[in-house]
């Protein structure tokens, strides 16, 4: 290859370079502002905060304060550490974000758009706080994009608020079932169709209705797994009459009732009936000593 032919191929390189730097240049004045604009969140003071609704397309969550320690969401207990997350992250991204995209065509990818975005209300006493269009979360981890309702620029938010915001419907509820201490049962009567058996304690040691040697090891996993009992999700009420008999009422797959060592005022039975797989656990407490059932409370 002669000197020309390599000087012909440098030059071509080079016009090739510049093409495509200016390419980028031009893709990047089109998403993102060379003034450096920024968007100022307004200062949100966790105290003043009763109400924050989440709605994303035809879903939505509403969080309500019931008082100083406990919220709702949707009218369900809802799960503290969760609600307490969200609130802290709206002082934190109160210092703002930059502009990353201008054009409308951009909030589909940055999840933004009326379709993927999470739309965020802030309230306290009927007046709004902060309104704002939470979509994906950074590349880094470092925040999240998100856009004024009635604008269609994307700032990129620095913080914890965007990941805080599009947490999935049921991680808003608390998933807690029941919470017994293992030294304040006297016995478990376990059902699972026809088949009934019973643990029951004297002192330290446990016997079974059935006969034979307890194995002290089992007896002490079991006691652990109902120290705190969460169900994984939360089957909607067309779900449950679906699968059951039309009534809205499934018939047990298995059940445990947990009868108290001694009777103290605040102790109630407990029986937690696990339903077949097409729904999820629910808890019901007994009245102490009854027998029967004499509230229902499922998930």
């Amino acid at each position: 290859m002669s000197a020309k032919q390599l000087l012909r191929l440098a030059l071509v390189f080079l016009a090739l370079l510049v093409l495509w730097g200016a390419a980028a240049l031009g893709r990047r004045h089109g998403t993102s502002n060379a003034g450096g604009e920024s968007l100022r969140l307004p200062a949100v003071a966790r105290a003043a905060v009763d109400t924050v609704v989440l709605t994303k397309g035809h879903d939505s969550v509403v969080l309500a304060r019931k008082d100083s320690t406990a919220w709702t969401a949707n009218g369900f207990p809802a799960s503290m550490p969760v609600v307490s997350d969200l609130l802290g992250a709206l002082p934190d991204s109160s210092t703002g974000g930059e502009l990353v995209a201008e054009r409308k065509s951009s909030q589909a990818d940055l999840g933004v758009d009326s379709v993927h975005g999470t739309w965020v209300r802030v309230k306290s006493k009927g007046k709004s706080l902060l309104e704002l269009v939470a979509g994906n979360r950074s590349p880094d981890f470092s925040g999240g994009y998100a856009r004024l309702p009635d604008q269609e620029r994307t700032y990129l938010i620095h913080g914890r608020l965007v990941e805080a915001a599009t947490r999935p419907a049921d991680d808003w509820r608390d998933h807690r079932i029941a919470a017994v201490a293992a030294d304040s049962i006297g016995a478990i009567e376990v059902g699972r169709g026809a088949r009934r058996y019973e643990l029951r304690r004297a002192g330290p040691t446990w016997s079974l209705s059935t006969g034979g040697p307890v194995d002290s090891s089992r007896v002490a996993m079991l006691l652990g797994t109902y120290r705190t009992i969460e169900a994984g999700g939360f089957a909607t009420a067309a779900l449950v009459c679906a699968a059951g008999d039309g009534g809205g009422a499934l018939p047990p797959h298995a059940a445990a009732r947990m009868v108290p060592a001694s009777t103290p005022a605040s102790w109630n039975e407990r029986a937690l009936i696990a339903r077949p797989p097409c729904s999820f656990p629910a808890a019901r407490p007994w009245g102490r000593g009854s027998g029967t059932s004499s509230r229902r409370t499922t998930s």
